[in-house]
């Protein structure tokens, strides 16, 4: 099995229906090639094989096997499991915030889960997230602390704010963390709050509109640097399932009310469109997209291999080509300051979730980790920039022949 054989077939599997089905039958001559054990293994490991292994099955036309088809059955049982104590804990949370009149939301999660792919087992998930409005985190924290959590102790900006979120860890390890989010991107303070939260008399199960849910999966692929294909496989299975709904131009309107996130909007538009086939005309004005968003769309890396320095270098450059005028400080301290939120999301991306990742906060690489620019992590980001340039030059001269 060759690297790109198996790199090829995956994407295939994680886009939209229409490409899929433009590419069945490469996809089925595709999948005599592949070791399908090794697939197994790797597909695990970056946490795909629930989304896309029943993908595979069906476009491998038989050649899969039964080893592959039981190594998904069994990772999807595993992942319904932990889905129902992440919708039980997240009962018990919301039905709690209800009751202290705080208004709250689901983020991600077995919800989504079901809504996109019709099975809360085909996407896993570690901990709760829950939305709230800024003005109700502290009230919020208070009643999660309630139900047996410790208190967070995630660092505070002046406005006594987290980057993100709290995290709670409960007391006698017996529940799932959970996650108080009071925004979903570092670009935004009003979107989540505006848009992903129920106003105060919406009906039982309440969902965003499209354009709002659309934006913010594309929000949380640009956050996460374009890594791997998760957050992609997502964004193609919601376009599978609601991309009808959308009005002409909704995201446009969406990044008119929220200018901070337009760069970040339009980009992860047009990897999602490179990567999975998902159609963005229509959706947004077309612009033709300045330098430091061609090389943002260069730098995402739907097949992570590169050394975790260097992923975590490439992530941290696409945010600053991401960052909105005005956003230089809060992007300094998040990649030269970097707080543990930071740490933890990279270990999560790079697979090391829950097995105290080599640049976890409170390990001696974690500390190295953040002493690095001081000391010559200038040198990964050069190389990342090396890597783009090269990248769109390849890419430029390739369209000229």
């Amino acid at each position: 099995m060759t690297t790109s054989t198996a790199s090829l077939l995956i994407e295939v599997a994680a886009a939209v229906e229409a490409r899929r089905e433009a590419r069945r039958e490469e996809a089925a001559r595709l999948a005599h090639l592949v070791d399908w054990d090794r697939m197994a293994t790797a597909l695990a490991w970056r946490r795909l094989l629930p989304p896309l292994g029943p993908r595979l099955i069906a476009l491998g036309d038989g050649a899969t096997g039964p080893r592959f088809e039981a190594a998904v059955e069994v990772a999807i049982e595993a992942a319904r499991r932990q889905a129902l104590l992440l919708s039980s804990t997240a009962g018990l949370v919301e039905a709690a915030l209800a009751a202290a009149e705080v208004r709250s939301a689901p983020l991600k999660g077995p919800q989504l889960a079901e809504a996109i792919y019709g099975d809360p087992g085909r996407r896993l998930a570690g901990d709760v997230d829950v939305l709230v409005d800024r003005a109700d985190l502290v009230t919020a924290v208070r009643v999660v602390e309630g139900l047996g959590y410790a208190a967070p102790q995630d660092p505070r900006g002046a406005d006594g704010l987290p980057e993100l979120h709290f995290s709670l860890a409960h007391r006698e390890g017996r529940l799932p963390p959970v996650e108080l989010h009071w925004r979903i991107h570092w670009y935004e303070r009003r979107f989540a709050a505006e848009r992903l939260l129920p106003p105060p008399d919406a009906p039982p199960g309440w969902r965003p509109d499209a354009a709002a849910e659309l934006a913010s999966l594309l929000l949380y692929y640009a956050r996460d640097g374009f890594v791997d294909l998760r957050l992609a496989a997502d964004l193609g299975a919601w376009w599978d399932r609601r991309g009808a709904e959308l009005e002409p131009l909704a995201l446009e309107r969406i990044v008119a009310a929220h200018p901070g996130l337009d760069r970040a909007v339009r980009v992860a538009a047009r990897v999602a469109s490179r990567t999975i086939g998902m159609p963005s005309a229509g959706q947004l004005t077309p612009r033709a997209p300045a330098l430091r968003d061609r090389l943002a769309v260069e730098l995402a890396n739907p097949h992570p291999s590169r050394g975790e320095v260097q992923t975590y270098a490439e992530i941290g450059l696409i945010d600053g080509l991401l960052t909105p005028r005005g956003g230089g400080g809060a992007l300094v301290r998040r990649q030269i300051l970097i707080p543990d939120e930071v740490l933890r999301r990279r270990d999560e991306l790079t697979g090391n979730s829950g097995r105290r990742g080599p640049f976890r906060a409170g390990t001696r690489r974690g500390h190295a980790f953040r002493l690095l620019p001081r000391v010559g992590v200038l040198v990964f980001y050069l190389l990342a920039l090396g890597r783009a340039v090269h990248s769109a030059r390849a890419r430029k001269s390739r369209r000229r022949s």
